[in-house]
């Protein structure tokens, strides 16, 4: 779910954007995000979208628990109730996926 979200300060919290793409390399597909160093493999490019969405689910997820996401997403002041979108781009389409 795309949208911004209100914190307990009455602040709106605006979502974080990131960007992925799907590439074939030889008979397989790998999904990427820009600036991170994230990937995911798959036979097509939904299995390779799936596969990253998993991956940075568990990367989101390891990475709060430290204390660390805001730093390795370059995001001052993110909250519990930020959410984080990430769009899959291919040429000129666009499908979204919400990765938290």
């Amino acid at each position: 779910m795309t949208g911004t979200r209100e914190n307990n300060s009455e602040q709106a919290d605006v979502p974080v954007q990131l960007t992925a793409h799907v590439s074939p390399d030889g008979h397989r597909f790998i999904a990427t995000v820009d600036g991170l160093d994230l990937e995911g493999k798959g036979n097509t490019p939904d299995a390779a979208q799936e596969s990253l969405v998993q991956t940075m689910r568990s990367w989101l997820e390891r990475l709060d628990t430290t204390g660390k996401l805001g730093d390795a997403l370059g995001v001052d002041g993110l909250s519990e109730d930020t959410e984080i979108v990430l769009h899959f781009v291919a040429g000129n389409e666009e499908n979204g996926a919400a990765s938290q």
